[in-house]
């Protein structure tokens, strides 16, 4: 990432410039070959953007106020490097995410000894508790939220986030509550969540929690509220490092309620990195419906910036269930009871 006076006049065109802000241009350019396949079923081969990460552009700037205290700002447009589009990164059931600097866009005070509070679309607390825990990165087909968090949303909009500063003798917690803006029903479509996380030396422990409440109740489809718990833990061997995570989703009304469980382990050597994890989600209503995944990765760095890399996923679902690969594409349908698989090869290049 660098400075750039070419952000500053782009921005400028926003009507974002300020004379005092210190102002940066940063982003993230990953593209590759994925071929997946369906047991017993069709395969595709496809040239993917944002295989390990997302794709993206985004501006960011702070302007330092005295006494600790910064202005902030971030502005961030998922692409894709394969068509040359803007990427939907909308929440489930929802249009927020198809705009102008969708992936993020908010404004904030941050102060050294009082936290971060930040307003407008960003993640969730729930997100970032994921990736600090996937040996993933909440990437490639095998990205913790293929399993867990059973489509709670990653990125929140009309939101208010508040983190605590890094004080706390290796505490740290965050807390956001996303406004459903629907006239007469103020928990229609809101959003809430909380995470807290204890880093000591080589041992990292995260908790969060997250909830979405649906639209306004029809006749025919009740309103609901979809919870998240999750627990996860990696301790860093300095040769390799253990992950291990827990989750339980649910709806209030008991109809949906599953459980997953996620070991894995990163080993880093020199320019070159393995990671692999197994994954079992438990369906806790409905029997005979459990799905298991199996994944490796490999990273080669050619740099600080620039690296390759190859991963494969594989996901075996029991009769009833119908998992996929996270990035399956959807020409690939019909998964029930079936086993999927994906490979993936490919560069990233972030500035």
């Amino acid at each position: 990432m660098k400075k750039s006076l070419l952000a500053v006049a782009l921005l400028g065109a926003f009507g974002v410039a300020s004379a005092q802000s210190s102002v940066t241009v940063y982003g993230t350019l990953d593209a590759g070959l994925n071929y997946s396949k369906v047991e017993s079923g069709n395969s595709v081969t496809a040239l993917e953007s944002g295989q390990q990460s997302y794709s993206r552009l985004g501006f960011k700037g702070t302007e330092d106020l005295g006494d600790g205290l910064k202005a902030l700002f971030v502005l961030e447009q998922a692409v894709s490097i394969d068509t040359g589009n803007t990427t939907d990164v909308s929440a489930p059931g929802s249009t927020n995410g198809k705009g102008l600097f969708s992936s993020q866009a908010y404004v904030g005070l941050s102060s050294n000894n009082l936290g971060t509070l930040k307003l407008g679309r960003q993640f969730t607390p729930m997100y970032e508790a994921h990736e600090q825990i996937d040996p993933f990165k909440v990437g490639f087909a095998a990205n913790i939220n293929n399993f867990f968090g059973e489509g709670q949303a990653e990125r929140m909009s009309n939101a208010v986030t508040y983190t605590t500063a890094d004080n706390l003798n290796g505490f740290k917690a965050s807390v956001a509550y996303g406004f459903g803006e629907v006239a007469g029903n103020t928990s229609a479509l809101s959003q809430a969540g909380a995470s807290l996380a204890y880093a000591n030396g080589p041992l990292l422990v995260t908790y969060a929690y997250h909830q979405m409440k649906s639209d306004v109740a029809t006749p025919t489809t009740p309103e609901y509220t979809a919870k998240s718990n999750f627990l996860g833990a990696t301790y860093d061997f300095g040769v390799a490092k253990a992950h291990v995570a827990f989750d339980q989703n649910e709806l209030n009304n008991n109809s949906f309620k599953t459980q997953d469980y996620l070991v894995g382990v990163t080993v880093p050597f020199g320019a070159h990195a393995v990671f692999a994890d197994y994954t079992h989600k438990k369906d806790k209503v409905n029997n005979n419906a459990d799905s298991d995944q199996f994944a490796v990765g490999y990273t080669y760095s050619l740099s600080k910036r620039t690296n390759l890399y190859t991963a494969y996923t594989y996901v075996k679902n029991d009769d009833n269930s119908a998992m996929t690969t996270a990035s399956l594409p959807s020409t690939l349908v019909g998964v029930d009871g079936k086993s999927v698989s994906t490979f993936q090869v490919g560069v990233r290049h972030s500035f």
